[in-house]
């Protein structure tokens, strides 16, 4: 069904799908930080150790990024970053459950999959070739709803922590990721304006998808021709800040 094409041009749903993941995903990546102590508390771990097992999927993902890129070039974006989301999803219903510190390691470890494809490089590359005009905009959004995330699911999960107890909170992020977010990133995320047989908002007046191809479609760099282009240096500047 073609759920909002003759009202809003349909890149600004995918904008808001992709948002919602990333919402979710570094949400729930941040949240970490507010279960060190009830867990400590639990299991006398020492704050080092646990700070360790947190410090993994930080670690990982930051090593992980080159092969999600990869992956999104490869395959469908889309269920390459929905596969994060399912990823981590699932390991946070189970972390909810774990008893051993070697259990939690295992399950952070695995998490940072989840978080280096559900954010990122991935989502903007989705949102950029939906976007020709505005793209800078579009992309602040998505960027954007990470830190958006952690100012509203921190909270919540300490909620949950006060409430009833860390697991609950672990699991209240599993089902906020599974049962919400990755159903309304299937339903509004597509990989390219010509799935919807659309061009790139700004791409012209003509909205066929070989318009989008002239005007607004990739352009392929080779590592090294990217790696000198201003737009590279400046991004990589920008993380390393």
């Amino acid at each position: 069904m073609d759920l909002f094409r003759h009202k809003i041009f349909y890149g600004w749903w995918v904008t808001i799908g992709c948002s919602l993941v990333v919402f979710g995903v570094a949400g729930g990546q941040f949240s970490f930080g507010v279960f060190m102590r009830p867990m400590t508390d639990e299991f006398d771990w020492s704050r080092g150790t646990l700070s360790a097992a947190f410090g993994v999927t930080y670690l990982i993902s930051g090593l992980l990024r080159p092969l999600a890129g990869y992956l999104a070039d490869r395959y469908s974006p889309k269920w390459v970053a929905l596969a994060g989301v399912l990823i981590m999803g699932w390991m946070l219903a189970l972390i909810s459950a774990v008893q051993e510190l070697w259990q939690l390691y295992v399950m952070f470890a695995v998490m940072s999959f989840g978080v280096t494809l559900g954010t990122g490089p991935i989502l903007t590359k989705i949102v950029s070739q939906w976007f020709v005009a505005r793209r800078g905009l579009t992309l602040g959004l998505v960027s954007g709803a990470g830190s958006f995330g952690a100012m509203i699911l921190v909270p919540a999960t300490s909620a949950f922590l006060v409430l009833l107890s860390w697991r609950e909170a672990y699991l209240f992020l599993a089902i906020l990721l599974l049962l919400l977010i990755l159903p309304i990133g299937i339903l509004l995320i597509r990989d390219r304006p010509e799935d919807k047989g659309l061009a790139p908002f700004g791409a012209g007046d003509n909205q066929s998808a070989g318009a989008g191809r002239r005007r607004g479609g990739d352009v392929n760099f080779s590592f090294m021709e990217a790696v000198r282009t201003p737009m590279f240096q400046k991004l990589t500047f920008g993380y390393f800040v």
